[in-house]
């Protein structure tokens, strides 16, 4: 059993439901609705109940969910089945049954199959709102589950992961960590969670990686050179940050580049608001760290002439010190106290002893 490649989400019912539930010369039987939670069956009367929930969350723009379980071709199930599937279904990627949703059924020579329209607003939770955080990845591991659950055909879900030679393996502080605490260290989530989406993936833009990444809270930074030039990624998950090299090798963009392709100018990737809680499973964002800019001569050059201009006395104050027994690097002893005073009229600075006990067998220091 497939779902469709990507759960889709929309701003109003009238259009899936229309196409769900509209005859076409391709399909062997008329659609109908075979299960649910709603009481009508026609177009109308569907889209007036789900309308009704949109009422209780009208700052939500996108409160349409649609998917579809199609089986292998030339298999076909009773209604009942088909409803005992999508309901287990709802219930493992975490929808409520104050969800409204109805189950429309389709059967054509590609193969019977059901569209799953659902309101991601609860009627009865305050208009509490379906997330669905990462919902790609876990629907395809609940179809696995749910074929073998329900005694279904097996078919061929993602590769399993690959051995990671080239992982970096945990520190002996992460270990001990981990045993301690029961929570995997930030390394390992990261580890997993890039080899999860490679493997989920073919191939996926940069600005999609960056996105899947960030609704598992973990932050992907591109680290480009002065010349425009991709060299990697940095990570961050809950504070914690990691270069590419310190989660192994196989994070280099020299092997992720295989998988990961560029689709604009790096440095126009910028990830979406993660405050649009509404549309969470879209891309989110972590705060990226700043990609730092090189310097060049003239920016070293500038930096140094402002430094030199801080401290324009700075010889003098020096030779000031040496004369006391001291230096920068040393401060003075607590019975000195030496007054740095620029004068108005000359802009040098005026240091002077301050020293009852001492002033007689040190000397006093006199405007230069």
């Amino acid at each position: 059993m497939k779902g469709m490649n990507k759960i889709k989400r929309g701003k109003n019912f009238r259009g899936v439901i229309s196409y769900a539930l509209a005859p076409a010369p391709h399909h062997k039987t008329t659609p109908v609705v075979i299960g649910g939670n709603l009481v009508g069956i026609t177009v109308d009367e569907l889209i007036a109940e789900f309308a009704n929930t949109q009422k209780l969350r009208e700052d939500v723009t996108k409160p349409v969910w649609h998917n579809s379980l199609r089986l292998p071709v030339g298999e076909s199930l009773t209604n009942q089945q088909w409803k005992n599937i999508a309901d287990d279904y709802m219930k493992r990627m975490g929808f409520c049954d104050t969800h409204l949703r109805c189950y429309v059924l389709h059967n054509d020579e590609a193969g019977q199959h059901i569209h799953i329209i659902a309101s991601r607003i609860n009627v009865l939770v305050d208009g509490q709102l379906y997330l669905g955080k990462n919902e790609n990845l876990i629907s395809t591991r609940v179809i696995q589950d749910l074929e073998q659950d329900h005694k279904l055909t097996r078919t061929k879900g993602p590769s399993p992961a690959k051995p990671r030679k080239k992982q970096r393996k945990l520190t002996r502080n992460e270990k001990m960590m981990q045993d301690r605490i029961g929570e995997k260290p930030s390394r390992k989530v990261i580890q997993e969670a890039i080899d999860a989406i490679l493997i989920f993936f073919d191939t996926i833009t940069i600005e999609d990686f960056i996105n899947e990444l960030q609704k598992q809270n973990i932050s992907a930074t591109a680290n480009i050179a002065s010349t425009g030039k991709m060299n990697g990624f940095s990570f961050e998950h809950q504070g914690v940050a990691f270069k590419a090299s310190q989660l192994g090798k196989a994070y280099s963009w020299s092997n992720m580049s295989k998988r990961i392709t560029v689709t604009q100018p790096i440095e126009a990737v910028a990830p979406e608001s993660i405050a649009d809680n509404e549309n969470v499973s879209n891309p989110i964002e972590v705060p990226p760290t700043a990609i730092p800019t090189p310097l060049t001569a003239n920016s070293r050059e500038h930096i140094r002439s402002r430094w030199l201009q801080w401290i324009p006395y700075l010889e003098e104050l020096v030779a000031s010190l040496k004369a006391v027994g001291s230096t920068i690097l040393n401060p003075l002893k607590r019975n000195f106290i030496l007054t740095v005073i620029r004068t108005s009229n000359s802009e040098a600075p005026e240091i002077s002893e301050v020293n009852s006990q001492d002033s007689a067998r040190k000397p006093q220091f006199k405007p230069l």
